[in-house]
């Protein structure tokens, strides 16, 4: 089979036609639905939230009932009766649910930490969108044993949740010889609304019976096209509210006690700060963190990086993680930026003299503040507004025959922005235009620029939602201090039917070799054109022993887009079945038959060298069993082999089992191995000796173990430990790269550079959270972290495990206290007086 080079490949006109046939291939319809409706009333009541719904006026307002179930069944009757009631005054919004079951006495009753929303109990949730857009809303969900959860709801997949976002509101519930109660109090604190007399809300209520799966909701929603919130009913009867200045602060203070074992003594540190939010209008606040703390996030799982690309670890800092949903638009974001690492702190040894020696150099950025300002107006038009500022950071230089000491810059104050305007269109539509800046305060330093990203992206639907067309693109701008600048430019396109039982679409994505959105965004690599068309069939009525199943097949064909020059292509077949007994299979497939020529790989900046990856088969499974039983089992594999004369092969396993030992208590263990047998790798570079590549064994093993005590609802301790080992063994077979992607036999010393690596991450965090008041928390954290890497391999696990403990590790004990200061609790206490 002859690898197709140049831009000679007729890919592009075959999927130009498949396209066209797909259009004219008629679709399938969904009925509409009609919206429900439910009326608020207002109330004069003191409402106590106690889960006992006792206030007069519960029983004036209307209920909402005759739940539809969304799984398994979808669109049958529920088999449980639901009666939810909704209330109003000047201060929030009040649901009461009563959950009706003919045995209480087998309601789940597992508790979890907060925001743990998949517990082994029964639950009851709001799904709500103050501005019945079909596209941004809250979901305020709560279990039968009072665990609080919430989400920003967007349009993102199925159910669309961003579990990130947390608000303070209040709930109860109790068990009760009918059912269970729950009963629900959202300041509109957590909410932003319209500035109208007569508001229509869009909602929706769900309930989980976790002992026979069955999750049902008062409006239909059905699976076959748009997340849960294209699917609300409505809310009617709230006017003439006068919502409240919305003005909380939450201020904290830390301290720590810290020791490293090659280091004397135990340092210490006291931090304090502040986040405050500022209710600008209805639909508008303002959020800002002053002198922040993160020092308690959970600890990253670094791993070994053999690849050309960076890393992307996920945001854990809550600032960051809470109301940015806006800032998603455009995928230009990545706040890991903020206050990450400078931007010369891997240069700093090749920026001193022979006789110098680097003493101090930080690897973390300092963050002064972060401000957001973010809502939509009446009109849906939504407004985000983002701005950081981080302190300068210096390296410290020593002299070694002078004693003197210098500081070498390796980045400066920084200023960070962002501004997103995104529109809200009929049929669940939207237009977003976003624009990022990066300002570094070093006008006449060459070493540093100023950045800045401007895009837009769209989404349009067909009224039935089974057909979309989304549209988007980029362009990036450099400017240096000597008055150049570099550009660049994405552009992205889909469409298709991405609604009903038969799914497909056409994607094309183009970005240009100078596309740098990465000062304040993430972008794995640039230089591509990519092409792919994926055909899909799902079904969503049960039959037989299959509750719902999933197949699909797709094409992707890939080149550079300076030079023109192919890269890549493939097949990829994929399968899914949920069975009845709620366990699920899933298995992958992918062929390359022509292989990949890999630009990225020998590291060259111009593109003018390849490796050609040889033709490879890639398959692989994921199962796990019913997640509602107290022991579950999750399990997976790969397997990779290539057509090529070194035997490149490998497999990849991974086992997690869960127990659930009592309500209070769980915990599990996962471990995966993976093994690449006779990979082939970049090793160096070298002007009179060229590329060198190398033949290696790569193994990785990594173990996790975590586990939860929960004493109650608000007060739990949290465990997770995770060695990860990996190791590169060269086999002593290097080879020099030639210009048409193959590799040439060299001898290659490896006592001057001894290619082999050893790499161990070991991070345990153990954590006690007592949330005691809605919105203040008390934090006690444990963390112990130890990182080795060295050139010898250690093949016997004991062996490796026993070597770790004698590296260098640092071992902290922070303690961290924050409470929630609201305006309008303090009103009301000088009222009272």
């Amino acid at each position: 089979m002859q690898m197709p080079t140049g831009n000679k490949t007729p890919a592009g006109r075959v999927l130009f036609i498949l396209l066209l046939l797909l259009i004219c291939s008629g679709t399938a319809t969904v009925g509409a639905q009609q919206k429900k409706s439910i009326e608020a009333v207002r109330t004069p009541d003191k409402m106590k939230i106690d889960g006992r719904l006792d206030e007069p006026s519960w029983p004036d307002a209307p209920s909402a009932g005759d739940f539809i179930i969304y799984n398994p069944h979808n669109g049958v009757p529920s088999s449980k009766r639901t009666e939810v009631r909704v209330l109003y005054d000047n201060d929030a919004l009040y649901i009461g649910a009563m959950l009706y079951d003919e045995a209480p006495d087998s309601i789940f009753m597992e508790l979890g930490e907060r925001d743990e929303g998949d517990i082994n109990a029964d639950h009851f949730w709001i799904e709500i969108s103050p501005f019945n857009d079909g596209l941004n809303g809250e979901m305020f969900k709560v279990s039968s044993t009072n665990v609080q959860i919430d989400n920003k709801l967007t349009t993102g997949d199925s159910w669309g949740h961003n579990d990130t976002w947390d608000a303070v509101w209040e709930s109860h519930t109790s068990i009760v010889a009918e059912g269970w109660i729950a009963e629900i109090r959202i300041p509109y604190s957590a909410l932003r609304f319209p500035g109208a007399e007569n508001q229509l809300w869009g909602i929706n209520f769900w309930r989980e019976v976790r002992r026979n799966r069955e999750t049902s909701s008062w409006n239909f929603v059905t699976k076959e096209f748009g997340a849960t919130i294209a699917h609300l009913g409505e809310l009617t009867g709230i006017r003439d509210i006068e919502p409240p200045l919305r003005l909380s602060l939450v201020p904290y203070v830390s301290g720590y006690l810290e020791h490293v074992s090659d280091e004397p003594g135990v340092g210490t540190s006291y931090n304090g700060g502040l986040d405050l939010k500022v209710g600008l209008t209805e639909s508008f606040t303002l959020d800002a963190t002053l002198i922040p703390d993160f020092g308690q996030v959970q600890s990253d799982d670094h791993v070994l990086n053999l690849s050309p690309y960076e890393v992307r670890y996920n945001e854990k800092r809550p600032f960051f993680m809470e109301g940015t949903e806006l800032f998603n638009k455009g995928n230009i974001f990545y706040s890991r930026r903020i206050g990450g690492t400078p931007h010369l702190v891997r240069d700093v040894h090749g920026m001193i003299e022979d006789s110098e020696i680097v003493t101090r150099n930080p690897a973390e950025v300092s963050l002064l503040n972060a401000t957001k300002i973010s809502g939509r107006t009446d009109g849906g038009l939504g407004i985000g507004l983002f701005n950081a500022v981080t302190n300068s950071t210096w390296a410290e230089v020593e002299n070694v025959l002078t004693g003197e000491t210098r500081h070498i810059r390796t980045e400066p104050l920084t200023n960070y922005n962002m501004l997103v305007l995104d529109q809200t269109m009929k049929n669940d539509s939207y237009v977003s235009l976003m624009n990022t800046n990066v300002i570094r305060a070093a006008e006449k330093d060459e070493h540093f620029y100023t950045a800045n990203v401007t895009g837009f992206e769209a989404l349009l639907k067909s009224a039935n939602r089974l057909w979309s067309a989304s549209a988007g693109g980029s362009l990036s701008q450099k400017y240096y201090s000597a008055a150049e600048t570099a550009l660049g430019h994405s552009i992205g396109f889909n469409a298709g039917k991405t609604g009903g039982r038969f799914r497909t679409d056409y994607n094309f994505s183009l970005l240009s070799d100078t596309y740098d959105p990465n000062d304040m965004g993430y972008l794995r690599s640039n230089n591509e054109i990519s092409h792919s068309l994926d055909f899909g069939y799902n079904t969503y009525e049960p039959f037989g022993n299959f509750m719902s199943t999933r197949t699909a097949v797709e094409f992707n064909y890939s080149q550079l887009y300076n030079p023109m020059a192919f890269t890549s292509a493939d097949v990829e077949l994929s399968g899914m079945v949920i069975f009845m007994n709620y366990w699920s299979f899933s298995l992958d497939l992918e062929f390359s038959p022509w292989g990949e020529n890999d630009y990225f790989e020998p590291r060259t900046s111009d593109m003018s060298m390849y490796y050609h990856r040889p033709a490879a088969v890639e398959a692989g499974f994921r199962g796990d069993t019913d997640k509602s039983k107290r022991f579950y089992i999750e399990a997976s594999g790969e397997y990779y082999r290539a057509w090529s004369d070194y035997g490149q092969h490998g497999y990849m396993w991974a086992f997690q089992p869960e127990f659930k030992v009592s309500r209070h208590f769980s915990f599990d263990y996962s471990i995966s191995v993976e093994k690449m047998f006779n990979d082939i790798g970049y090793v160096s570079a070298d002007p009179a000796e060229g590329i060198t590549f190398g033949k290696r064994n790569v193994s990785t093993i990594t173990n996790t173990v975590s586990g939860a005590l929960v004493f109650t609802a608000s007060s739990y301790l949290t465990l997770r430990g995770r060695h990860y080992w990996s190791r590169a063994d060269y086999d002593g077979n290097y080879y020099t790269l030639q210009t048409d992607g193959a590799l040439l036999d060299r001898i290659y010393s490896t006592t001057v550079d001894n290619s082999d690596v050893n790499t161990n991450f070991l991070n345990i965090d153990l954590i006690y959270t007592w949330r005691f008041a809605p919105g203040s928390e008390l934090s006690l954290a444990w963390k112990n972290a130890i990182r080795g890497e060295g050139e010898q391999i250690i093949t016997n696990g004991l062996e490796n495990f026993s070597e770790l403990f004698s590296m260098p590790q640092t071992n902290s004990i922070s303690l961290k206290i924050l409470y929630y200061l609201d305006y309008q609790n303090f009103r009301k206490l000088f009222r009272s007086k």
